[in-house]
């Protein structure tokens, strides 16, 4: 593959350039509560905050019901509070990500409600001001996986779907955007990730 044939490269928000989010708050309340990590993961993040992040409850309600669906002993804020205090910048991916943008547009895309977006944006400023953009998904109202963002996207950069490499740790986001002829990374540390990037760059 020819090296500028990438035009674009997509970092995912939580789980590349961050830690992963609710999978860390989930453990970490499963560790403390002595609740099985799969359920907590699947309610939270899978069924109340994927409501939240469609616009069908607010962030707020997510926390709340959440606190309520598990009886945890905390409030919604303290819950909230533990989600962003786990958050960390995962610094390799961050370097790696700097040093690509000296020959590459980047963009930092996340599937956020505004509230949290800003929050993370806030404790984390010298992440926002890595990249070319930061598209939050929520604020155009699509699903992060769907061809539609990556029309989106295309538009934005004036780049085509097989001049696009986009890093994600989740399988399902990869897969309608690999369909359109996007280049596709599935992080899972980075090694790995190093290692399968210099196959479309080198």
């Amino acid at each position: 593959m020819k090296k500028n044939s990438i035009k674009l490269i997509i970092f995912d928000g939580y789980g590349v350039i961050l830690s992963r989010g609710y999978p860390d708050t989930c453990r970490a309340l499963a560790e403390k509560f002595k609740l099985p990590e799969k359920e907590l993961l699947a309610i939270i993040y899978r069924k109340y905050f994927e409501l939240a992040a469609e616009r069908k409850i607010s962030q707020k309600a997510a926390w709340q019901l959440s606190v309520k669906y598990f009886n945890l002993p905390m409030s919604w804020q303290a819950l909230r509070d533990l989600h962003l205090r786990l958050l960390k910048v995962n610094q390799p991916a961050l370097n790696l990500a700097i040093k690509l943008n000296q020959r590459y547009k980047t963009l930092l895309l996340s599937k956020n409600t505004r509230t949290q977006f800003f929050e993370t944006k806030k404790k984390f400023p010298k992440v926002w001001r890595s990249f070319d953009v930061t598209i939050n998904v929520w604020e155009l109202g699509l699903p992060k996986a769907s061809k539609q963002t990556i029309f989106v996207i295309c538009k934005k950069f004036k780049v085509l779907p097989k001049e696009i490499l986009y890093i994600d740790d989740q399988k399902s986001n990869l897969i309608q955007p690999k369909k359109l002829g996007v280049k596709t990374i599935f992080y899972k540390n980075f090694f790995q990730f190093k290692k399968e990037l210099n196959k479309y760059l080198s």
